[in-house]
């Protein structure tokens, strides 16, 4: 790797774009996620595969194969998790982290910038929240009923699909059950056991002592509030990823761009965005997943320099929630760009580098001109926190629209971090640093940067390692909207239906037995080796009874005290029973959830047609939708493919030291 630093000043015209994108505001009026998305925007935020453990697979939306999930996947809607019995996966956003285990089979149904609507169709999750947006929430729909997030907390829901029920419990905070001619209240300390769908039968059960289940959820949460008091000087809590930084890196202050993030233990020659792989998740297209355990937020948000002969990260500015980037480079090419090696498999080159400091950013994807200073605004540092604030919030022009300003940026990292692979490797999600080609310096004054590489995506890229485990149920769970609720929007409420206490003669009645039982003594799962699919049922144990749950004014000890002491527990419990196909039950929903994407297969085909390389726009989705063709784009893209051009470079400033 060079040692060139790339804390050299950019060009003037780079200056200027800092300088027009923080001053020449356009107050018009505040810029709300709600009313970007209105406009056609992506969301702001996403979600992550954060930990793995065992057999976790993925189904992408769009597609009807399930592959081998991998760790910083970003997901979206539509996104569907499998995992496996005695496996473990979390997934995080922003100010939210749902932990998975035990068979179960979870669909992102709808993340937007304030709301996020989760399927369950069977298994265990923990459902732990730090806060609920203005006028958002979380909501979890299950086959017995919808549970939404009333207040912060820590939540556990388990699903039995082969027993027709569903128990929630409520370790800390609030939700709402509802679902037809039912909403009822559960608080901290308190559980519910639901059946059926349609009525739903509530009872409240007792607290089961905690499993092993219970034990990753605490060391999770330990896990991050730790890093959240470490970073919280650095990044704002809303970065997704930020908790991997204190464990794999450290920072260290650098007088010209703030506190610059560096990470410790990468490969002799290490470069950003070329230890990984490209993805392609709607409605970004394009989409980075790096390798390495921490490399989500220094690869969606942010920019990296050179600093002394190492790379550092530098986020941007801790004040205001920061936007998700599927990938912070750009991509260079053009006819003149050509590299005379034997790349085989045909077709040319796709190339790319990181942006450095100050450098914007052009979406290859449709966004508008306030999405485009949003991105920028969060990911680039500036020291002046009124101008940061005012550009976030409020619309502005567009600031760059033609190629040639573009191009005359001296980028800090072209000459020192562009990395090239093979197209086919490039549109199949191959892994780069086995695919990467060598790039000369000759090479490089002969590109120019474009908007995308023109390359569509192939299959490939949707599913490119097979599952090791995949749900019984193997078509996506459907949501029904269940008559007797009211409006299906987040927060409405239906008609009260209290539960009523068990009588004493229930209280003594056992509990139905069921193939799978919340507490659960399993084995470590971090060590755990491959298992058949499906798994033999194993002997069933008896289950505690029912007890009657006092009103919150009488719990006076707390609820951990208040449990009896444990039932004998088996050394194993059974594996979790899965309904036949035919059998799967609907998932009752209260909020109406967004339309499906048109499958992969229908966007790749538009996308060669249209406009090879850049996804689709919510127009040409529309089409599809009606069976229309798509059409071409709406918005144009902001620079196009035209020739090379000489760029005029100012001379570099002295580097400076990072203070250590």
């Amino acid at each position: 790797m060079s040692t060139h630093q790339a804390t050299t000043s950019p060009s003037f015209l780079c200056r200027t774009f800092v300088r027009t994108l923080t001053l020449a505001t356009l107050a018009l009026f505040v810029a709300t996620a709600a009313h970007a998305q209105e406009e056609g925007d992506p969301p702001e935020r996403v979600a992550r595969l954060s930990y793995l453990a065992g057999n976790v697979s993925l189904e992408p939306a769009g597609v009807s194969d399930f592959s081998q999930a991998e760790a910083n996947y970003p997901l979206t809607n539509g996104d569907r998790i499998y995992v496996d019995n005695t496996s473990r996966a979390e997934l995080q956003s922003a100010g939210l982290a749902v932990r998975m285990a035990d068979g179960a089979d979870l669909t992102l149904t709808s993340l937007t910038d304030q709301f996020a609507q989760l399927g369950l169709a069977q298994g265990s999750i923990h459902v732990r929240s730090w806060s609920l947006p203005s006028g958002g929430g979380v909501e979890i729909d299950t086959p017995n009923g919808t549970i939404t997030v009333t207040q912060p907390g820590d939540i556990r829901i388990d699903s039995y699909p082969q027993d027709d029920t569903t128990l929630v419990t409520v370790n800390s905070g609030q939700v709402e059950v509802t679902g037809p001619s039912l909403s009822e209240y559960v608080s901290s300390g308190q559980a519910l056991k639901l059946t059926g769908s349609n009525p739903i039968y509530a009872q409240p059960v007792q607290l089961y002592p905690p499993d092993d289940f219970d034990s990753f959820d605490r060391q999770r949460d330990q896990i991050e509030q730790a890093a959240r008091s470490a970073q919280q000087q650095y990044v704002n809590p809303d970065m997704i990823g930020y908790s991997d930084l204190n464990q794999y890196g450290e920072w260290a202050p650098e007088p010209e761009y703030g506190a610059v993030w560096y990470p410790r233990g990468v490969v002799a020659g290490w470069t950003p965005y070329h230890y990984g792989h490209w993805a392609w998740i709607a409605p970004w297209g394009w989409t980075w997943v790096e390798s390495e355990p921490w490399g989500f937020a220094p690869f969606h948000y942010g920019r990296w320099a050179v600093f002394n002969g190492r790379w550092g990260w530098i986020p941007g500015p801790p004040i205001v929630r920061p936007v998700y980037s599927p990938a912070l480079v750009a991509f260079v090419g053009g006819s003149g760009f050509s590299i005379s090696v034997n790349i085989g498999g045909g077709g040319g080159i796709a190339a790319w580098f990181p942006l450095g400091p100050r450098e914007p950013y052009i979406p290859w994807y449709h966004a508008s001109t306030a999405y485009v200073n949003r991105v920028n605004v969060t990911n680039i540092y500036n020291r002046n926190v009124t101008e940061v604030r005012n550009v976030y919030i409020n619309k502005t022009t567009n600031i760059y629209v033609n190629k040639t300003t573009i191009n005359n940026i001296t980028y800090v990292n072209r000459n020192v971090a562009t990395t090239a692979v093979p197209q086919h490797a490039f549109a199949a999600g191959r892994p780069v640093a086995q695919s990467a080609v060598r790039v000369d310096q000759r090479q490089l004054a002969q590109a120019q940067i474009i908007q995308h590489p023109m390359v569509t995506p192939a299959k490939a890229i949707m599913a490119p390692a097979p599952a090791r485990a995949v749900p019984v149920n193997v078509q996506r769970p459907m949501l029904q909207t269940r008559s007797g609720l009211a409006q299906a929007v987040p927060g409405a409420h239906a008609t009260p239906v209290p539960v009523h206490p068990l009588t004493p003669q229930q209280q003594h009645e056992p509990a139905r037995p069921t193939a799978q039982v919340p507490q659960q003594a399993r084995q470590q799962v971090e060590n755990r080796t491959q298992t058949p699919e499906v798994q033999q049922p194993r002997p069933e144990v008896q289950q505690q009874p029912a007890r009657e749950i006092p009103h919150p004014a009488q719990q006076q000890q707390r609820p951990e005290q208040q449990r009896p002491a444990p039932a004998p527990v088996a050394a194993q419990r059974p594996a979790p029973q899965q309904r036949p196909a035919e059998q799967a039950r609907p998932l009752v929903n209260r909020s109406e959830p967004p339309a499906p994407q048109p499958n992969f297969e229908q966007q790749r085909q538009a996308i060669e047609r249209n406009d090879p390389g850049r996804p689709l726009g919510p127009h040409q989705v529309e089409n599809i939708r009606n069976g229309r063709p798509a059409g071409p784009a709406q918005q144009p893209e902001v620079i196009g493919h035209a020739q090379p051009h000489a760029a005029p470079e100012r001379s570099a400033p002295p580097a400076r030291e990072p203070h250590r």
